[in-house]
């Protein structure tokens, strides 16, 4: 997995074509990782790059991941199949990004032709793109979208972290608790 860390305006081209997923990917919990695999088996099956872009840090809340980046980095190295990892310094040119710009980049800089997303993902300034904007874009058919389950959530996560609760962490979210730590 070749690892980059960039801003918005730098993603290096890409040689082929890819299948993108996009998230902060915090926790890596059941849901992040049935989204990655999906991601990795949908570029091995169409002989497409496979790539995941994720952020240093959500806006205004740089103190709140849950995951280091080299732990993140480390723990996707060690479990997943994945070409690249981009990720995004999280400044005034990435929170500006229109959603239309953002579509332009994956379809030029990336040669995106397949995504995979969670129901609830939103992208753009001011989060103004969803999943319908990226079907209307890519096709209705090379956009894969998982339903979100409330159950699952970073948010979540990081309650039970914050309460030093880390034995209640349901074993159903499969995460790596020694990440957490």
């Amino acid at each position: 997995m070749k690892v980059f860390k960039t801003n918005i305006n730098n993603i290096n081209q890409s040689e082929k074509k890819s299948c993108v997923t996009i998230g902060m990917f915090d926790a890596l919990h059941k849901y992040h990782k049935i989204i990655i695999n999906k991601t990795e088996l949908i570029a091995r099956e169409n002989d497409l790059e496979s790539i995941i872009i994720t952020f240093d840090h959500k806006p205004n809340k740089q103190s709140e991941t849950l995951l280091d980046e080299k732990k993140k980095i480390k723990f996707l190295k060690d479990n997943f199949k994945i070409d690249q990892l981009i990720i995004l310094n999280v400044d005034e040119n990435l929170i500006k990004t229109t959603k239309k710009e953002f579509v332009d980049i994956l379809k030029t800089k990336l040669k995106t032709v397949k995504l995979v997303e969670g129901s609830d993902f939103r992208f753009g300034f001011q989060k103004s793109g969803d999943i319908q904007y990226l079907k209307n874009n890519f096709g209705e058919k090379n956009v894969f979208v998982y339903q979100r389950n409330e159950n699952i959530s970073t948010s979540k996560i990081k309650e039970l972290v914050k309460e030093n609760k880390i034995d209640q962490i349901d074993d159903e979210l499969e995460v790596n608790i020694n990440l957490l730590k």
